[in-house]
């Protein structure tokens, strides 16, 4: 009875930032498949309307969206398949599964890599970059706080 007692005691508690960060993933990521979802299932629509050669207005700003012809709509898929990843991966962060950090990192280098390779076009995606390091930096520091509270 007494060890049935000292593992409930050392159950592992989620820091409050964790928390955070695993919620914010969960509604980007989240977001992020949908969005994907949607253009992978009507990409013949998009393609058909900027097929004109028409610049787009965006807030007053003329966007040539013709580089839309070129993408391969299996990148959408891949993106849908990525991102199912790294939302897994913060799933098992959240039930403090160490696992979950090495799944979310490497989805979301992959992430970075795969718009380069299937549309060379884009520019480099510094805010990207930036985005992915600062995550993956915060979940590995407070999964060692998790790790020294055992």
């Amino acid at each position: 009875m007494d060890k049935i007692e000292n593992n409930i005691k050392t159950k592992k508690q989620r820091p409050s930032q964790l928390s955070l960060l695993c919620i914010l993933s969960f509604i980007g990521g989240g977001l992020s498949i949908l969005s994907n979802l949607v253009i992978y299932s009507v990409f013949d629509q998009i393609k058909i309307y900027f097929e004109d050669g028409e610049l787009q207005n965006f807030f007053g700003t003329e966007i040539d969206m013709g580089f839309l012809l070129n993408i391969n709509p299996n990148f959408f898929l891949l993106q849908i398949v990525l991102f199912s990843f790294s939302v897994y991966g913060v799933y098992l962060m959240w039930n403090i599964d160490f696992k979950g950090f090495h799944i979310y990192s490497v989805s979301q280098v992959l992430l970075l890599i795969v718009p380069e390779i299937f549309i060379p076009s884009l520019p480099f995606p510094f805010f990207e970059i930036a985005l992915t390091v600062v995550f993956i930096l915060l979940y590995f520091k407070n999964l060692k706080e998790v790790e020294k509270e055992e």
